[in-house]
């Protein structure tokens, strides 16, 4: 489990994800049936927790070969590409600063241990749903149509929230996966193309390169 998830250095169904009420859980205090009310009729906003990334996302990182296609659409869409990057700094060493007062010789340290396979507390820290170093966004937005943007954008304007955005990869600077965010999930957005799908031939290479 160690090596697969380092990457860089009963599980719940969709209906379950979907159904999960918009206006409890993290920020219950502002008024979220007032953003689900302008949003389309495809759109849905689900409240997650770090038990959304245990039970969906830990079991692909135990597979010898752990592939994207098998996460990005797991119902609360907070999957990453490698393990590890559910916690600040992508290494879930409790700490509540973000890492800032880890010593040079600790981190050192933690990366032998982990090449190694060497380290005891991982696993632990690894399961704990109140280890400070986690990075997971408690609230998702799979917007359909730019029309759900626009909803979204300008409600944490009005409330002065943090909007993280999720395509199908991972931003390295974290910006996909921040705790205490928005997060919007473009998975589910509507294709486009400016002209429609064009099949490319010899001919249509030959005149536009």
């Amino acid at each position: 489990l160690l090596l697969t998830a380092v990457g860089i250095a009963g599980n719940p169904s969709t209906a379950d994800a979907a159904s999960a009420s918009p206006e409890s859980g993290w920020r219950s205090d502002l008024d979220w049936a007032a953003l689900t009310s302008k949003l389309s009729t495809s759109a849905s906003l689900i409240d997650t927790s770090y038990d959304n990334y245990k039970d969906e996302c830990f079991p692909e990182f135990s597979e010898p070969s752990p592939t994207n296609h098998a996460l990005i659409d797991q119902p609360s869409g907070m999957c990453l590409p490698h393990l590890y990057l559910g916690w600040e700094m992508s290494w879930p060493r409790p700490s509540e600063n973000g890492h800032l007062n880890q010593t040079f010789n600790q981190a050192y340290q933690d990366i032998l241990d982990l090449i190694n396979d060497a380290s005891t507390d991982v696993e632990s820290w690894l399961a704990d749903p109140t280890n400070p170093s986690l990075n997971l966004p408690s609230k998702v937005l799979f917007p359909v149509v730019a029309s759900d943007v626009v909803a979204a954008v300008n409600f944490a304007k009005e409330h002065d929230l943090e909007i993280s955005v999720k395509n199908s990869g991972h931003s390295y600077q974290g910006a996909s996966s921040k705790k205490n965010t928005l997060l919007l999930n473009m998975n589910r957005y509507t294709h486009y193309a400016p002209t429609g799908i064009t099949n490319c031939d010899a001919s249509i290479l030959g005149s536009t390169v």
